[in-house]
């Protein structure tokens, strides 16, 4: 090895070491020169940095270097709506700050594109030129919003919501409009609509599926919470399409496939997103509809991996904190030591609170096959619902809306696969304790 290189590496490990938890209490340098290995990881968000934090854990002696577009540290996009509504200023939404990312020896390059990969040269290209080389390759870099094919909607006065900039921009032009359209009624599109109704704002969602949620809820949890939604002042239109945003320059409304016409001078475009596959592709990575990756959750080049809503496993995106999360952790363990971890999908959760209304939502819940069985109640007033799906006498889906109550031991049910067939006619009880029969 260059004796320089051994020379930088001593001294910028003496630096680190200085007052580190992670610091070995004895140490060769020349040996700890040899061995330590770098992990580039592209993007900064949830799934880059569980990735970073696992691999420091696993590897104190490693050098991590992340690098994201935004100039932002990572922050939690599920409340963007708090950027929205005015409840919480930037800096609150961020889970680390710009020094944990110091202390812990992670080097945080922020606004820092990366807009090639040479992997034979094993090395990334930064926008401004810069190269920088890398042992281990991790993209992490996400997804953008999906932008229907809608006839009018490059009109200004449409936006997409993803980051904090675009938060800061519709919140600044949502004061001037008169009345905000929702396109799309997924998770995020309903958060925003009552975001933008808490600031007084007559809020329209315009959904084209029969109801709302359709990936988290069944018909009868979907009519509960559309209600709950409308008595919030928020107007709910299902099971249409959009034909044209109406308006000469700017957006003045749009026009349904049903011939109605709804006004509007904000229009919000929250119907899905689409992987970041861009730089894969440059690179000769295989991609799909993200980057495929096999069960190691490496790509099909040597020494790069990717995880969270860029990776394609088996054909499908997830697209959700869970799976990004799980692949983090496992993608990490097999950059430090490969083929270690096997990933084999993550059960699709969801937990959060809309319109004030708390939603957990796991695994299958509209099931097709027969060989399942429900379970569902409805209480409080139509204010409180749950659905437990059975199979083989084990759960495998639930949806509980409107409370909280025992998701923990639920979840925990679910993972150790516990056969419940003997509690069956208790499991909806109020009275029941799913920790009873979890470990």
């Amino acid at each position: 090895m260059d004796i320089k290189r051994v020379n930088k590496l001593q001294n910028r490990f003496q630096t680190f070491a200085l007052g580190s938890a992670y610091a070995p209490s004895s140490l060769n340098l020349v040996m700890f020169a040899c061995a330590i290995m770098h992990v580039v990881i592209v993007g900064g968000g949830i799934a880059g940095v569980t990735a970073a934090r696992t691999i420091r854990k696993n590897a104190p002696e490693s050098k991590i270097s992340i690098f994201s577009d935004e100039k932002y540290p990572y922050y939690s996009r599920p409340r963007l709506y708090e950027i929205l509504s005015g409840k919480a200023e930037t800096s609150e939404i961020y889970v680390f700050s710009e020094n944990w990312y110091e202390r812990n020896g992670i080097e945080l390059h922020l606004d820092k594109k990366i807009t090639d990969i040479q992997t034979v040269q094993k090395r990334v290209t930064i926008e401004d030129g810069s190269i920088m080389e890398y042992d281990k390759l991790l993209l992490a870099n996400g997804a953008h919003p999906f932008i229907p094919p809608i006839k009018g909607i490059d009109k200004t006065g449409v936006f997409t919501l993803r980051s904090i900039k675009d938060a800061s921009i519709i919140k600044e032009h949502s004061r001037k409009a008169r009345k905000i359209l929702i396109v799309g009624g997924g998770l995020l599109g309903l958060e925003f609509a009552s975001s933008l109704a808490k600031l007084g704002q007559k809020v329209c969602v315009v959904e084209i599926f029969p109801r709302l949620l359709p990936r988290q809820l069944d018909e009868d949890g979907a009519e509960i919470l559309k209600g709950r939604i409308e008595r919030h002042g928020i107007e709910i239109i299902l099971g249409v399409k959009i034909q044209e945003i109406s308006g000469k320059d700017k957006v003045s409304g749009i026009l349904l496939d049903n011939g109605k016409k709804l006004q509007g001078d904000l229009i919000l475009v929250s119907a899905g997103v689409r992987s970041n596959i861009e730089l894969a592709v440059r690179a000769e990575i295989k991609t799909n509809k993200g980057i495929i990756v096999d069960r190691y959750l490496q790509t099909s080049v040597k020494d790069i991996y990717a995880i969270g809503d860029v990776a394609e496993f088996e054909g499908r995106v997830y697209g959700i904190i869970p799976a990004a999360q799980d692949q983090a952790k496992i993608a990490a363990k097999n950059i430090l030591k490969k083929e270690s971890h096997i990933y084999r999908g993550t059960i699709p959760s969801s937990t959060l609170k809309i319109v004030g209304v708390d939603l957990t939502s796991i695994g299958l819940v509209n099931p097709e096959s027969d060989k399942t069985d429900e379970i569902k109640r409805i209480e409080q007033q139509g204010n409180i619902y749950r659905k437990i799906v059975l199979e083989k006498g084990r759960i495998v889906g639930a949806i509980i809306l409107g409370t909280r109550n025992g998701i923990t031991p639920l979840k925990r049910i679910m993972d150790q696969r516990i056969d419940v067939t003997k509690y069956r006619e208790l499991l909806l009880k109020d009275e029941f304790d799913f920790s009873e029969i979890s470990s």
